[in-house]
């Protein structure tokens, strides 16, 4: 249950984000963005999202399922241990490498990594995954600050800067 006062029509981040609409509509621009421009995988971002909801415990990011992502059941149940996972490439696992140290050891990450980063996804897509990979990790702290109750989604398609924000 949150202690916040959204409108209940709404799915409940989106809600609880609506209460300051000039902000949720920056927000939602600039989250949906990251989605909208194609320039990552909507299948990367998506495992990258979850993974970053799996390290905070988050339910309610959890919850939400991008349905056109491209993301199987079975790879979600491999991303606690994608490290010795075969379902994952190698482009998959460095992305992953940054969504499992974004959240509490981002101080971890090495020029070496981004070196990696930069010869799968180039430097406007490093710039654009690691941004994303921050917010996926706001996203979670939000949820959780909020108390964003868990709300089982299966959007059609990856956020949109013009769709709720799940």
């Amino acid at each position: 249950m949150t202690w916040l006062n959204a409108d209940e029509g709404s799915p409940p981040f989106d809600a609880a984000l609506a209460l300051r609409p000039e902000l949720r509509e920056l927000y939602a621009a600039f989250y949906g963005k990251l989605w909208d421009d194609e320039l990552l995988p909507a299948s990367l971002l998506e495992l990258c999202r979850l993974r970053v909801a799996q390290l905070h415990d988050c339910a309610s990011e959890l919850a939400v399922r991008h349905a056109e992502a491209g993301v199987s059941d079975a790879q979600v149940a491999a991303l606690p241990d994608w490290q010795s996972s075969e379902l994952f490439d190698a482009q998959e696992r460095a992305a992953l490498q940054l969504a499992e140290k974004m959240p509490w050891q981002h101080h971890d990450l090495t020029d070496g990594e981004y070196a990696e980063l930069q010869e799968h996804f180039g430097e406007a897509g490093v710039v654009a995954l690691t941004i994303g990979v921050a917010l996926f990790d706001a996203n979670c702290r939000l949820r959780l600050v909020f108390g964003t109750e868990e709300a089982a989604v299966e959007a059609p398609a990856p956020a949109s800067s013009q769709g709720p924000i799940y």
